[in-house]
């Protein structure tokens, strides 16, 4: 892991130095994990996770990064430069990658999840436009070429929907999920951007305007391939497992 963010012993505590980018929330949220580097020659098993109050001296915001989509949801840069105690940190050191591995694993389920219901809005709307735009004195659904294309959406938008619902069964029996995770959220990214893509073109040119829903989707869905891991991180988790 390329982490550059340090955390050295610093009397009855740690002193925590560097720059953390693209944090969700990061300006508001009361506390923070942060993952920092206590032993440099560990690789990931030098990393250990900390919790940091808001509050706390050093902590400084820096920019909010301007997104293309997700505008709900403010993406921020931190600067640290602070002291924590000891009982801060989240387990013994050194167990941060893992303890991170482990959240990422629940947040690639959650972008699944939001993939599915992106796309299936996005149906759902190409589905009601197909049936009641008329054009050439019949409905778009009357064409094989659009009702194909609802078929192939409908088809992609379940099976994604199907690789979520197994992941979720792993980890509520307590299994290990990490590659259903990875499967489900590589799939259902991808996915989501298929369909709102193909909504989007069946709506023709009001699809492209502010006055339908489907320009913030495509929006939206784009950055679901990149961030908790992009679509490439997802592929090389899948294979190790296939190879182990």
């Amino acid at each position: 892991a390329d982490m550059r963010t340090r955390a050295s012993r610093e009397g009855d505590g740690y002193r925590i130095k560097g720059r953390k980018c693209f944090i969700s929330n990061g300006g508001v949220a009361d506390f923070l994990i942060v993952y920092a580097v206590t032993d440099p020659e560990a690789a990931h098993k030098g990393i250990s996770a900390f919790v940091v109050d808001k509050t706390t001296p050093g902590l400084k915001p820096g920019r909010v990064e301007k997104t293309m989509g997700l505008k709900g949801g403010h993406v921020w840069e931190l600067d640290f430069d602070l002291h924590v105690p000891s009982e801060n940190r989240l387990g013994p050191e050194g167990t941060g990658f893992r303890t991170a591995m482990k959240v990422l694993d629940n947040g690639r389920l959650e972008v699944a999840a939001m993939c599915i219901g992106i796309a299936q809005q996005a149906l759902d709307l190409a589905t009601d436009w197909a049936k009641t735009r008329i054009i050439g004195g019949e409905a778009l659904a009357a064409r094989q070429g659009i009702r194909w294309q609802l078929a192939d959406m409908a088809t992609d938008l379940h099976a994604a929907r199907l690789l979520a619902l197994e992941a979720a069964r792993q980890r509520q029996n307590g299994e290990r999920f990490s590659q259903a995770a990875s499967m489900a959220k590589l799939y259902a990214s991808e996915m989501a951007h298929r369909v709102t893509d193909g909504a989007l073109q069946i709506h023709g040119g009001y699809g492209f305007t502010r006055d339908f829903p489907l320009e913030r989707f495509a929006r939206d869905v784009r950055i679901m391939r990149i961030y908790e891991g992009s679509s490439e991180i997802q592929r090389n988790i899948i294979a190790a497992h296939v190879l182990h």
